[in-house]
């Protein structure tokens, strides 16, 4: 599946993807968690540092939208993606 990137306010993980704020990113899987192993996988152990937390899932100081629609905590790993889909990492605040 491939889905574009972008990203908001966290520097950490913008070093980690050589200053990059968007990208387009392939991964297999069709969910925020195959998205959040499969960056972990291609850019290393950075990634968890900046994105997950000690469940291996995306902190909750972590705001995720998918095509602009922000996903609630509880439910967001499990979330669905379409080929095409956008995902935005911001901060909370």
């Amino acid at each position: 599946m491939k889905i574009h990137l972008k990203i908001e306010g966290l520097p950490q993980l913008y070093k980690i993807l050589n200053k990059k704020k968007a990208l387009d990113f392939e991964f297999p899987g069709q969910t925020i968690r195959d998205f959040a192993v499969g960056l972990a996988r291609k850019y290393g152990r950075g990634v968890d540092q900046a994105l997950l937390d000690q469940n291996r899932a995306i902190d909750m100081g972590l705001r995720v939208a998918v095509n602009f629609s922000v996903l609630s905590y509880e439910n967001r790993m499990d979330t669905a993606l379409h080929d095409g889909d956008t995902i935005h990492l911001m901060t909370v605040g």
